[in-house]
């Protein structure tokens, strides 16, 4: 919602309301692996479909047509994001997943 505040409240905030929600769940169902490869790939591969998942209410809106083009016209992008993703996660997992255990035993020692 405060993203929805801040730039409006425009058709692309439908799409974040289900595409965060599907990371979200990502994240729950692959939170006890402890690999940082699959973490890794998973980070990828939702910053690849990205564009993909966005697309689904031009669909509706527009039909096959209209929904395909938004999609296609995204490719440039979801490229970008999935080797964005990718980077980030095998650069800052390791060391941020450290950090926030640490600091996990520090809150719950008191």
């Amino acid at each position: 919602l405060l993203e929805g505040l801040v730039y409006g409240f425009g058709f692309w905030f439908v799409n974040y309301l289900y595409v965060w929600a599907g990371l979200v769940l990502v994240t729950l169902l692959l939170r006890k692996s402890a690999s940082y490869v699959l973490l890794t790939a998973a980070a990828a591969g939702y910053g690849l479909i990205f564009g993909a998942l966005c697309a689904i209410p031009y669909f509706f809106i527009g039909g096959w047509g209209m929904g395909v083009s938004y999609w296609i016209s995204g490719i440039p992008f979801d490229l970008l994001h999935c080797a964005g993703n990718a980077a980030m996660s095998a650069l800052l997992l390791k060391p941020l997943t450290i950090l926030l255990r640490r600091l996990d035993g520090r809150w719950q020692r008191g």
